[in-house]
């Protein structure tokens, strides 16, 4: 995909820091330039046709999702309208435009390394782009960027107030949040057509009948209630378009982020059952349609209601303060805890859920003797705890219910008694009494509803707390350095470390690879290899010494750079999706002919393309059609598509039978491939066929390397 700008070079580090600021970031030029040269280190070349490549690496490092996208102007346009930041090639000296928003009839366009912005049609920013692609004419290759938006900085509180959280998520929506609220304002004004309507009948019966002025009046309230109508189809759709939007924000989000989390962050939870949480995107979209359309309607129509009341009498004003006051009351005071409760009640659902999902994946485990009835007394023990914490918090909607339906029967006895009198007294007409109580009974029926959006608001909370968690879940940095020393393989260095993550202290002594050595960690009891594996693949951190990579530390490496060139097989990672997706990854790198080389390798070729669909064969979670060794084989096949420089195998070579076992090593121990490989294993026949093996182990320290020890204690 290839851009072809005019000759000037752009200055990408002023791009760069305007893209950084615009998303809430500051960032100085120093900085922006450094992570611009780095990926130019990456990635030499003409920078007239890189600059995109350069620019999206380096937002990616400030925390920022970028992405090179073929668009049109219009497409581009709708995405500015939505929020993003938009960047392209320019025609003239101007190289770079940014495009800043879309108002739907003007754009905001800034130039490279203008603090300024201009306002242009979408006709003269298309003539400002350059060259478009050549076999799209009508299309151009523009820069996408947003930002990680529903995560927050790990600085603060882990968990935030649901209620704050849920106010940043309908942040970005604010613009057409309040193109609702003015429909919902009009259709309250428009709701007083009724009864002022009504008013004016019962004023023209008192003084006698004529046809005339009755049709008008028909025709006006008429008039009106259709636009009102029509007011609310316009609610709807853009309150569905919002619903449309938090489901896309939501997901985009939360796929950006799982791959990117820290293995840490996973620490006591099951990555699986946790995403059952996005489901709870589904409460969120519809309750806030819900508080859109009924809730915003209801408050707005009820205020204006109480508007026109103050001015028919001083006692109506009164009564509008008073009712004011005890709705507050109900709604704060009388639903105390409620937030908490709910939260509570979701909690306890989950809890649940998860025993259920452990029942389907382990379904073999609770067919055997005592199982299934197990089962079943898990299920009745957390079913009793959901239920109590659903009684606690209908304890809290219930005595919320009672105290406003109890408001509905007094007030509206109140009205019609105290408006009765001010009749009588003939300080009220009988037309205005009419409006009055048509007025107040669509406050009371609001009322009425009042209970059934407060449970819906509680859910609402509940769900943002739930979605919360996955939001919370940190990731992994996303700057570092961009490029290694070229080669083959790598040179690989541990001093002294160690990692104490989950509890157990592994330490590392002295340990040393040279580029495409074949090393195999013998590792009886299991245990000793693995976190050695987890630092070198950036899984983990060393809690003390040192580990190099090439000369450079895991840790100072941008993830992709670090997990290009180091490949691990450790257990079968199989999703939904054909076999060719579950190997190439989507890696633009790795071409289909390489799909073809790398199962060639683990000698399964045959076996695919026998299959009635070859490298399309779909494959299910579980990984069928094939069986467990197959599945070993080709999470090799995936690791050594890509051509890394070191292969790590954290014990997945014992469990394959003799002849996929020596298939296996004489793929990885082959001399024409250059990659360092470190495996772990527990099998002595496995570890004496690499060139070096070192025992786990042996009670020599210095013969062994790796020591474990256990509850952080340094070794004896």
């Amino acid at each position: 995909m290839q851009i072809a700008p005019p000759s000037a070079e752009p200055d990408l580090a002023a791009v760069l820091v305007r893209l950084a600021r615009e998303r809430g970031a500051r960032v100085e030029r120093l900085r922006a330039e450094k992570l611009l040269a780095e990926a130019g280190a990456a990635w030499p070349g003409d920078p007239r046709l890189l600059w995109m490549k350069w620019l999206a690496t380096g937002a990616t490092s400030l925390g920022l999702r970028a992405k090179a996208m073929r668009m049109t102007v219009d497409d581009a346009l709708r995405l500015a309208q939505d929020g993003a930041l938009v960047v392209a090639a320019s025609q003239g000296d101007q190289l770079v435009s940014l495009v800043l928003g879309f108002d739907g009839g003007h754009a905001e366009v800034a130039a490279e390394g203008s603090n300024d912005s201009r306002r242009l049609t979408p006709t003269q920013l298309t003539s400002e782009l350059g060259a478009p692609i050549e076999q799209e004419p009508d299309k151009w290759v523009w820069m996408v960027v947003t930002d990680v938006e529903l995560g927050h900085d790990h600085g603060g509180r882990l968990h935030r107030n649901p209620v704050n959280r849920l106010l940043d998520l309908m942040r970005p929506e604010r613009s057409d949040i309040w193109v609702v609220v003015v429909f919902a304002f009009s259709v309250g004004v428009l709701s007083l057509a009724t009864p002022i309507a009504v008013e004016s009948l019962v004023n023209m019966v008192a003084f006698g009948r004529m046809l005339q002025p009755l049709l008008v009046l028909s025709i006006m309230l008429f008039g009106f209630l259709a636009f009102s109508g029509l007011l609310r189809a316009l609610q709807t759709f853009v309150v569905e378009i919002i619903q449309q939007r938090l489901f896309v924000r939501v997901a985009a989000d939360l796929a950006y982020r799982l791959p990117r989390i820290k293995p840490s962050s996973l620490h006591g939870e099951y990555g699986p059952e946790l995403t059952n949480r996005f489901f709870d995107v589904v409460t969120l979209q519809k309750v806030v349609a819900q508080l859109l359309l009924d809730g915003v309607t209801i408050l707005l129509t009820t205020l204006v209601g109480m508007t026109v009341l103050a001015f028919y009498h001083p006692f109506l004003l009164g009564f509008d303060v008073v009712l004011l006051a005890l709705v507050t009351i109900g709604v704060f005071l009388m639903g105390r805890g409620a937030f908490s409760t709910a939260i509570q009640e979701s909690i306890q659902k989950y809890r649940l859920a998860a025993w259920l999902d452990d029942l389907a994946r382990c379904s073999s485990a609770f067919k055997s003797s005592g199982g299934a009835e197990f089962a079943l007394d898990r299920a009745n023990y957390l079913t009793a705890g959901y239920l109590e914490c659903r009684r606690g918090h209908f304890k809290v909607l219930f005595r919320q219910l009672l105290f406003i339906f109890g408001l509905q029967a007094v007030a509206g006895t109140v009205l019609l008694g105290c408006g009765g009198w001010l009749v009588i007294r003939e300080q009220l007409t009988l037309g205005q009494l009419i409006a009055a109580e048509l007025i107040v009974a669509t406050i009371l029926s609001a009322l009425n509803k009042l209970g059934k959006h407060i449970e819906g608001f509680c859910d609402l909370v509940a769900s943002v707390d739930k979605l919360g968690h996955l939001f919370d879940l940190e990731m992994e940095p996303q700057d570092g350095q961009l490029a290694l020393t070229p080669g083959s393989g790598v040179r690989v260095r541990i001093t002294s470390a160690s990692d104490g993550f989950d509890g157990a202290r592994q330490e590392v002594r002295s340990l040393a690879l040279e580029s495409g050595e074949r090393v195999a960690l013998l590792d009886p009891a299991g245990a000793g290899g693995s976190p050695l594996i987890d630092m070198l693949y950036g899984l983990s951190k060393p809690e003390g010494g040192h580990v190099e990579i090439e000369h450079a530390d895991p840790r100072d490496l941008h993830p992709e750079t670090l997990r290009t060139a180091v490949a691990m097989v450790r257990s079968v990672d199989v999703f939904e999706g054909t076999l060719a997706e579950n190997i190439h990854l989507g890696r633009p790198d790795v071409s289909m002919t390489d799909v073809r080389w790398a199962l060639q390798g683990v000698r399964m070729l045959d076996t695919v393309l026998r299959l009635p669909e070859g490298l399309d064969t779909p494959l299910n979670g579980a990984g069928g059609p094939f069986i467990p060794s197959q599945l070993m084989m080709l999470m090799l096949a995936r690791a050594v598509v890509g051509r890394p420089r070191m292969v790590l195998v954290d014990g997945a070579l014992d469990g394959l039978g003799d002849q996929q076992l020596e298939v296996a090593i004489d793929l990885l121990t082959d001399p024409a491939r250059g990659w360092t490989l470190l495996a772990t294993t527990g099998r002595r026949t496995i570890a004496e066929r690499f060139d070096r093996v070192i025992d786990l182990a042996a009670e020599d320290a210095d013969a062994a390397n790796l020591r474990p020890t256990s509850n952080g204690e340094a070794p004896q």
